[in-house]
C-alpha cells in the first residue's frame, strides 16, 4: 500500500459503519469545548484518570501488554509522537500509535505500523466498547459518563494489543498530569518543547504549565526533554527530583541529518523520537527519519510551494513556521488563517503578518471556532495588512489564489482548517505514515 492510497476494506458499508460508530462515541463529548469534555462526566480530580483506568480494566487492561510511552509538551509532541513510531517500525517493533487531534478522519487518531485503523475495524471496536462503557457506568454511578477522549483512548489501547503491538505510543492530549493518557504506566516518559497553551485550563505561568505536563514522569523511569527555556527547565528539574524520575536532556539532532519533515524545529523532535528509541533497546536506520510522512506540518502539496498546509495553533509553532519561510526567502505571502476562539491570536499572528501581502481570515467548521470578524480585528490592531474575511477555507483559498500570482497561499491557525482545506485541495487522508517497502526493516 503507498502513501494516501484507501485499502480494499473501505466500501459504502463500511464508511456507514464508520459514521454510525462515530454518533455513538461523539454522543460523549460536549463539541462546543471538544472530546475531551462532557456535562456528564463528574469533574472530580480522581475521576479525571480514574474513568480511564476504570475503563482499560474492565477491557482487562491491555495497556499493561505492552510497554507504553507517553509524549506530553505544547509543541512538536505529535511529530515526536510518529518519527517514534516510524523508528520503531524499522527496528522490526510492531507499535501501535495513538494522537490527536485528526485532520480529515477520526481514525488518523489511532495506527498499528503507522497505518490507521480500517472502518470496518473501527466500527467493530466501537461496538464491542458499548458495552464496556454500559458496564462502566453501572460499576461508577458516581464517576458519570466517560468522555468521547476516555473511550477512545481505552479503545486505542484495545486495539493495539489485539493487532499484537508491543509498544503503545501516546500523545498526550491537554496537559498530563489529569490527561486520559495518563491512566496507563509508562515505561518512558518524553516531553518536548513547553510554552503557553491552553492557559484557560493550565494558566498563563510557565512554572504551572511545566509542572502539570511533569505529571506524566514516574519514579525510577526514563525522563527525556527537549531543550527548554530557563524557567520551564527549572520547572521540570524540580519535578524530576520530587518524583525520582531520571532526567535526561536531548538536544536537536545535527544539520547533517535528513529528516522528512521541514522545519529547524522538527532537528528537536527528531532527537527526541531517536533518544526514545534508544532507551527501549530499538535500533533503527536514519531511513525511518527521511520517509515519513506527517500530513499539515509545513506541508506543500505536490512538492511545491505554491501552497503551504501548516497547522500551527500557538505562538511557538507560529514563529518556527515564519522561520522556515523566511529561511526560504518565501514572504509576500497570501496568508489563509483561522482558529478556535481559545487561542492566543495575536500572539499567534505576529511572527506571520510582517510575512504577509495580504490576510484571508476564516474560521473552522466548529461551535469553537473564532469569528472571521474578531480574527480581522485582532489583524487590524497588529498591522496595516490589507485584510478580507471569508466565510470558509475553501473560499479564502480560492481568493487567495487567485490573488496570489507567483507568490505563496499560506494556510495554517488550526489543524482543523488545515484538514478542511485539504479536503478543498482533494488530498486524501493519509492511510499509511510511511511505506514499509522504503524502510531497512532491522530483525
Amino acid at each position: 500500500m503507498i502513501h494516501g492510497r484507501a485499502p480494499d476494506a473501505i466500501t459504502p458499508a463500511s464508511l456507514a459503519r464508520e459514521r454510525e460508530a462515530l454518533k455513538w462515541l461523539f454522543s460523549f463529548s460536549d463539541m462546543e469545548r471538544g472530546a475531551g469534555w462532557s456535562a456528564d462526566a463528574d469533574a472530580a480530580e480522581e475521576w479525571k484518570l480514574g474513568r480511564t483506568r476504570a475503563l482499560l480494566d474492565l477491557a482487562a487492561a491491555p495497556d499493561r501488554r505492552m510497554r507504553c510511552v507517553l509524549i506530553a509538551g505544547t509543541k512538536g509532541k505529535g511529530s515526536t509522537a510518529a518519527f517514534l513510531a516510524a523508528l520503531l517500525h524499522a527496528g522490526g517493533v510492531r507499535a501501535g500509535l495513538y494522537t490527536q487531534p485528526h485532520l480529515q478522519s477520526y481514525r488518523e487518531r489511532i495506527r498499528v505500523d503507522g497505518a490507521m485503523i480500517e472502518p470496518q475495524a473501527f466500527a467493530s471496536a466501537v461496538d464491542r466498547w458499548r458495552g464496556t462503557v454500559d458496564a462502566f457506568t453501572a460499576r461508577h454511578p458516581k464517576a458519570g459518563r466517560p468522555t468521547t477522549f476516555e473511550i477512545t483512548t481505552a479503545l486505542a489501547l484495545a486495539h493495539f494489543a489485539e493487532a499484537g503491538c508491543t509498544v503503545a505510543v501516546l500523545e498526550v492530549g491537554l496537559g498530563g498530569r489529569l490527561d486520559a493518557t495518563n491512566a496507563v504506566e509508562p515505561e518512558l516518559s518524553v516531553l518536548s518543547t513547553i510554552d503557553r497553551g491552553h492557559t484557560d485550563i493550565l494558566g498563563t505561568r510557565l512554572e504551572e504549565i511545566a509542572r502539570e505536563k511533569a505529571g506524566i514522569l514516574r519514579r525510577g523511569r526514563a525522563a527525556l526533554i527537549a531543550r527548554q527555556r530557563p524557567t520551564v527547565r527549572r520547572a521540570l528539574l524540580a519535578a524530576c527530583r520530587e518524583v525520582g524520575a531520571a532526567c535526561r536532556w536531548v538536544d536537536p539532532v545535527p544539520t547533517s541529518t535528513v529528516l522528512a519533515l521541514r522545519g529547524e524545529h522538527q532537528r528537536q523532535n527528531a532527537a527526541l523520537a531517536v533518544a526514545a528509541a534508544t532507551e527501549l533497546g530499538i535500533r533503527a536506520g536514519a531511513d525511518a527519519l527521511r520517509e515519513l510522512r506527517w500530513p499539515g506540518r509545513i506541508e506543500t502539496p505536490g512538492g511545491a510551494w505554491r501552497v503551504v498546509l501548516d497547522g500551527a495553533h500557538d505562538p511557538v509553532s507560529a514563529r518556527a513556521l515564519a522561520d522556515e519561510l523566511r529561511s526560504r526567502r518565501i514572504e509576500r505571502i497570501q496568508l489563509v488563517i483561522g482558529m478556535y476562539r481559545d487561542k492566543d491570536a495575536a500572539r499567534i499572528l505576529r511572527p506571520l503578518l510582517p510575512l504577509a501581502e495580504r490576510v484571508w481570515a476564516t474560521s473552522p467548521k466548529s461551535p469553537r471556532a473564532l469569528p472571521a470578524r474578531d480574527l480581522a480585528r485582532v489583524c487590524r490592531r497588529l498591522g496595516r495588512v490589507p485584510i478580507e474575511l471569508h466565510a470558509n477555507v475553501a473560499e479564502a483559498i480560492e481568493a487567495a489564489r487567485h490573488a496570489a500570482g507567483d507568490r505563496s497561499v499560506v494556510v495554517t491557525g488550526s489543524l482543523a482548517l488545515v484538514g478542511e482545506a485539504r479536503d478543498h485541495l482533494g488530498l486524501a487522508p493519509v492511510e499509511r505514515l510511511w511505506d514499509p517497502r522504503r524502510l531497512s526493516i532491522i530483525r
